[in-house]
């Protein structure tokens, strides 16, 4: 398999690189120029154009692409009531526009060559519960959820699935979006499993999406969040403890 993996450079996205070439399969990576991470082709997604020109290049570079993952995103921390014109339409750009510009340039190739492929996005449980500082974040992937189940509608009778991921919170690091200690702490407390996840927690769900044991499901979001989204063991309860 040869997949295009964009977001490359990131926690989730280094995990899956590393993950796919350990299983064999070839693997092109694709970040923004801030990336630490070298990766085969930088891209700023939040630029028109950008997803689909990475898309049309890996596959002349590289070879057909059968699988495409887009784990990219940017997770700024703002109040609804700071938040700009400018950080909406960003924000929008890189984790939703980003991800079905690529998803339909890689369709139509498909389609030109007469092959199949699978695309798999990532999502988030705050897609359905956001919390106080993450309503653009939420409302992206909310979005992106909606463009996995339409883009799966009317990519599937061509040949192509679409799925996506949707992690709890996950401790990835990241010096674009630094996340405080405390909060990660409180997310521990809170949670079902007793931890927060890696991305290593995240990356068999994103294998298995595009993957052919799972090639009877199409335009589905798989939560991976350890049982967040069923709420905390830390809640008030009425029964004695």
């Amino acid at each position: 398999m040869r997949a295009l993996v964009m977001g490359a450079g990131g926690g989730i996205g280094s995990a899956l690189r590393a993950a796919l070439s350990a299983a064999g399969h070839e693997v092109v990576g694709v970040d923004s120029p801030r990336s630490a991470v070298p990766v085969d082709i930088v891209a700023d997604l939040a630029e028109p154009g950008a997803a689909r020109a990475a898309v049309t290049r890996a596959w002349e570079s590289s070879g057909p692409l059968d699988a495409l993952l887009h784990v990219a995103g940017v997770f700024p921390a703002r109040r609804a009531l700071e938040t700009t014109e400018e950080l909406f339409d960003t924000v929008m750009a890189v984790n939703t526009r980003s991800a079905l510009m690529a998803a339909t340039a890689l369709a139509e190739l498909c389609v030109r060559h007469g092959r199949t492929a699978s695309v798999v996005f990532t999502s988030t449980g705050g897609a359905l519960r956001p919390r106080p500082g993450t309503t653009v974040y939420a409302a992206s992937k909310a979005a992106l959820e909606a463009v996995t189940r339409g883009l799966a509608l009317e990519l599937g009778p061509l040949g192509v699935r679409v799925n996506a991921v949707a992690p709890g919170f996950v401790d990835v690091g990241s010096p674009l979006s630094p996340v405080p200690d405390a909060y990660v702490q409180a997310v521990r407390a809170a949670s079902p499993a007793g931890r927060v996840a890696t991305p290593d927690d995240i990356v068999p769900s994103l294998l298995w999406l595009c993957s052919p044991d799972s090639a009877w499901v199409n335009g589905h979001v798989l939560a991976a969040d350890g049982g967040a989204g069923l709420g905390s063991p830390a809640m008030p309860s009425w029964l004695d403890r």
